[in-house]
């Protein structure tokens, strides 16, 4: 009977230890874990620099802001707006602080 209470003792430490061992990260993994998954995040579109509020309404004519989003990566701050035009055909477009337009991701 000792035996067996014994060998239920040590199974349920050694559960204890892996699950332990297994949820614990170190600071860097996660700090890298946080920047690569950085997202956009809704903002209002009063919310935009001016530069890329410009940017629309030169380049983009005849065409209004329906949503529009920020991602900040390291201090640099991308802008995601979707564009839409009269008849609701929508597209992202990305842009910098100062209206640049990027590449799609």
């Amino acid at each position: 009977m000792k035996k067996y209470f014994i060998m239920a003792a040590l199974f349920v430490g050694a559960l204890s230890a892996s699950s332990l061992q297994a949820t614990t990260l170190p600071q860097e993994e996660v700090a890298a874990a946080t920047q690569a998954t950085a997202e956009f995040v809704a903002i209002n579109a009063d919310e935009l620099p001016q530069a890329v509020k410009d940017a629309i309404a030169a380049n983009y004519e005849g065409q209004s802001i329906n949503a529009a989003s920020v991602k900040d990566e390291e201090g640099v701050k991308t802008y995601k707006v979707n564009l839409v035009d009269a008849d609701g055909n929508g597209q992202d477009v990305l842009f910098n602080e100062k209206g640049e337009t990027l590449a799609g991701e």
